[in-house]
């Protein structure tokens, strides 16, 4: 149970680093910059209590990964094995990037929600 918990939260966690970091590289940033980085979001919404636009992209963020799969330990042409099994497991995940825009067209903060540490969130230099 312990480990469960600290999973979630590591999670967590790296989902903020994500957030933390791409608000902080595309604040004030015009917008068609982040629409050339991004492309055409999945969906706009309006943010009337920011007094915003928020600009929704969704990215998959799915993995493939080399797990044990069994072993097995016992008598094979009369001697004592062990053999263990590996297969690859596809862990499925998505990342919700929400982008609020301001009037005067510059990005304000970008939020993220989901499996986002492997998305490029913002461009290079």
């Amino acid at each position: 149970m312990n480990r469960l918990l600290m999973l979630a939260l590591l999670a967590t966690l790296l989902s903020g680093c994500a957030s933390l970091s791409a608000s902080s590289a595309w604040k004030d940033r015009p917008v068609g910059e982040l629409i050339d980085f991004f492309g055409v979001p999945r969906q706009i919404m309006l943010a009337p209590e920011e007094d915003m636009v928020v600009l929704r992209y969704v990215r998959d963020s799915s993995y493939v990964s080399r797990e044990a799969a069994g072993t097995y330990t016992g008598p094979q042409n009369g001697q004592l094995v062990h053999a263990e099994y590996w297969e690859d497991v596809q862990h499925s995940g998505s990342c919700e990037i929400n982008v609020f825009v301001n009037r005067a067209r510059l990005v304000q903060k970008v939020r993220t929600k989901g499996r986002c540490v492997a998305v490029e969130m913002a461009p290079a230099g």
